[in-house]
């Protein structure tokens, strides 16, 4: 087996359960490939875990068992896809939803790795190399412990000779259809790295269309396939959703249509974010609801736009559109960027600009998306719903 000894004064960080084996923590090392296991010792040489190389995150890998006698074969996969199942037997039995994730990465024991379950169609995310390695007795751990009629893979690190796609079952003609809080949506598990919906995000649809879209002008911004929106639709007075991509229209029409919703009855932008705003305010719209989750980064030919540093100016583009006692739902799902800080920028912001308001409620992962106690950036989804006072 091979070894890697840490710094003086780093052990106590591991031996509390910290699973990211971060670089800057390690004193020296073996020769370590992707893929390879790896013994995590201290200075005075005594074990603290068993841990496998797959670069991620500015870390060497991930830890796996802290029993020295455990062997990292297909059982012990089988053993944690048992766990991670029976913590989800909930979900197999809501009315209404047939997608969620069955398991989430260093959360149930393995970072790096999560599985999907689309209406039994089940897809494999290999966040590195070094976890792809492990393949072959991965799908077949997936194949003795979950129900299922397809497995899909994809791939999120780049390398030209392995491709995402179709690994075994009854192949499904695209798109699958999936229905979440009775809504249904249509997924592409072969089309690119998103799928359609993201499932971290079941819940705040939820709440959004059970407290703030009825009798609502509802506004999505950076809205993909609309799902905000079209949960919303059936209560809102009017949905307007915004997109930068041109296949957004497309894939929210569809999913409008696939609820009963007539396309044309909603508003679909495909334009830049701040340029709707002024597109907005130069034609007097106004809304009640104001939905911003936009992407942790993102570039276009104009200019590039950075969570941290950006979202206070989508605030500020936001609150000239919201009416009086409007809701504003702000959503990130940036891991490296804190509740306590996301919370402080908000605050900032409508201080500055000398907003009275108050923050209904404060949502993060679903239960199916299960976080890591020891590892804060597991707990990546923040969302703030706050209403205006006036």
């Amino acid at each position: 087996m091979k070894t890697v000894i840490l710094n003086k004064g780093k052990e106590s960080k591991y031996m509390n359960g910290y699973p990211l084996i971060e670089e800057e923590d390690i004193y020296q090392h073996d020769t370590l490939q992707e893929g390879d296991l790896f013994h995590l010792r201290t200075s005075h040489d005594i074990y603290i875990a068993t841990c496998y190389v797959g670069r991620q995150h500015k870390g060497l890998g991930w830890v796996l068992t802290y029993d020295e006698s455990q062997m990292i074969h297909q059982s012990f996969f089988e053993d944690l896809f048992l766990a991670a199942l029976e913590e989800r037997r909930y979900y197999y039995h809501v009315d209404g939803t047939t997608a969620f994730r069955l398991f989430n990465g260093e959360g149930d024991g393995v970072g790096g790795l999560t599985i999907d379950n689309y209406n039994g169609h089940l897809l494999i995310q290999w966040y590195s190399e070094g976890i792809y390695t492990f393949r072959k007795q991965i799908i077949e751990a997936i194949k003795k412990v979950f129900n299922y009629t397809s497995i899909y893979e994809k791939t999120r690190f780049k390398h030209t000779r392995i491709a995402s796609g179709f690994v075994t079952g009854e192949a499904p003609q695209f798109p699958i259809v999936v229905e979440e809080n009775f809504t249904f949506y249509n997924v592409h598990l072969d089309d690119g790295p998103m799928t359609g919906i993201f499932l971290d995000q079941k819940e705040v649809r939820k709440k959004i269309r059970d407290y703030y879209s009825e009798g609502r002008q509802l506004l999505n911004l950076f809205s993909y396939t609309g799902a905000f929106s079209v949960i919303s639709a059936h209560q809102a007075e009017q949905t307007t959703s915004v997109d930068l991509a041109n296949r957004a229209r497309h894939l929210t029409e569809e999913n409008f249509g696939l609820n009963g919703i007539d396309p044309k009855s909603q508003k679909i932008f495909i334009m830049d974010t701040f340029d709707y705003y002024k597109y907005a305010e130069r034609h007097g719209l106004m809304f009640d609801t104001i939905v911003i989750d936009p992407p942790s980064f993102a570039r276009n030919k104009k200019k590039t736009f950075s969570v941290i540093k950006d979202y206070d100016k989508l605030i500020k583009g936001a609150l000239p559109l919201l009416n009086k006692k409007g809701t504003l739902v702000l959503s990130t799902n940036h891991s490296m960027y804190s509740l306590k800080a996301f919370k402080n920028m908000v605050k900032q912001t409508m201080s500055q600009l000398g907003v009275e308001y108050h923050i209904d409620e404060v949502m993060g992962l679903p239960k199916d998306f299960k976080t890591h106690p020891h590892y804060k950036p597991s707990k990546y989804l923040k969302v703030i719903f706050i209403t205006l006072m006036h």
